[in-house]
């Protein structure tokens, strides 16, 4: 039985969203002789998730509870000796983590930090206030490891602590790769597959593919395309609305398809039956969609925001194009029409990015980054 702990705190991991999927694989294969994981709740419970009035009532209440739990724990486990948050860079996650940050390093433990979303302009509040800036050096950045999912996101905390030594490591989130599955060849088929897989709200740029479809179906090259789209809407009656735009402007609906949530072996078979994947986002960390995607051999066309700039390469894996931009989206999807080789390199792309994410490496270098910090004195 392992002797040091590293206690995670996050979303109830039956809850929706990027972070709890990549926490529920890293709990599911980290294995290690000497570090083990647990996990504590904080924040909203799943059931809330579309209940918003509700949930806003609620999350204090749970708040108070689960900071009680926290702390209690703490105080009588005394193999805690890691405690990691996952905040994104907005005002209530930063609040919410920092105070559980501020009680483990006063009860002597360790902090890891794990940013997982990144908002510029909440970045610009703090550099451009000392006073917050201050704040936020004192409890995120001082004796914390801290890890960022793109390498501008570190370079943004350096620049917010440039006299300070702050420890900032650049990962990626993960994947099973055991779940992809293998490519299938559309080179017999002269309609192009295009995947959108996420969250259905305008931050994912949905409003811009849609827009981007029916200017396809203006200038007669629809047919040139199959999409489809995947994922759960963030408010009631919003794909409808999406689709009453498709239907407003006399889009066929055999050149588009809207499929809900879909998980496990489905959700990779879609990958494996699709050309393109589609995410043209406003903001992101390091989506697993994203990675699912290249490791599936997909040719992806996103936005240049959050880690996406740092995976994509230009005409190799796939193409940049300007946020909020549905003309910028429309001539991404034309080349790739035009040119019959555009995803070329699909198996060994496959190939090399399932090894790159997979996440037993990720595990791995956790554990040796948890092990040098507990033998830190």
């Amino acid at each position: 039985m392992p002797s040091n702990k590293v206690l995670i705190l996050t979303n109830p991991l039956n809850h929706e969203g990027g972070v709890v999927n990549y926490y529920n694989l890293v709990f599911k294969h980290f294995e290690s002789d000497v570090i083990s994981l647990k996990h504590g709740s904080i924040g909203s419970r799943a059931y809330l998730f579309y209940y918003p009035v509700l949930k806003r009532l609620l999350y204090p209440l749970y708040y108070v509870f689960d900071v009680i739990i926290f702390v209690l724990r703490l105080i009588f486990d005394r193999k805690i000796k890691i405690v990691q948050v996952s905040p994104s860079l907005i005002p209530v996650p930063l609040i919410r983590d920092g105070l559980l940050v501020v009680f483990a390093k006063f009860l002597g433990k360790k902090v890891v930090v794990f940013y997982r979303g990144w908002k510029l302009p909440t970045y610009n509040t703090l550099y451009e206030k000392p006073n917050l800036r201050g704040l936020f050096n004192w409890v995120f950045q001082k004796n914390t490891l801290q890890v960022v999912l793109a390498s501008s996101f570190k370079n943004d905390l350096l620049q917010l602590n440039p006299n300070k030594s702050s420890h900032v490591m650049v990962t990626t989130t993960a994947i099973d790769i055991t779940e992809i599955a293998k490519p299938k060849s559309n080179s017999n088929s002269k309609t192009i597959n295009v995947l959108f897989l996420g969250r259905i709200q305008n931050l994912k740029g949905i409003e811009e593919l849609i827009h981007a479809i029916t200017l396809l179906h203006q200038n007669e090259e629809l047919d040139r395309f199959n999409f489809t789209i995947v994922g759960h809407e963030n408010k009631t009656g919003y794909t409808d609305a999406l689709k009453e735009i498709l239907k407003h402007n006399n889009v066929p609906l055999k050149n588009v398809s809207f499929l809900g949530r879909i998980t496990g072996k489905d959700k990779f078979e879609l990958y494996a039956n699709h050309d393109i994947y589609a995410l043209p986002s406003y903001t992101e960390g390091c989506p697993n969609s994203l990675l699912e995607a290249l490791a599936s051999g997909l040719f992806c066309i996103t936005t240049r925001v959050g880690a996406l700039s740092d995976l994509i390469i230009p005409k190799e894996n796939g193409l940049f194009v300007n946020v909020k931009d549905s003309n910028d989206l429309l001539n991404a999807l034309r080349y790739c029409a035009d040119n019959e080789s555009f995803n070329k390199n699909r198996v060994a792309n496959a190939e090399r990015y399932s090894e790159e994410f997979d996440i037993n490496k990720t595990t791995k270098l956790f554990e040796a980054k948890y092990i040098e910090l507990i033998e830190k004195t």
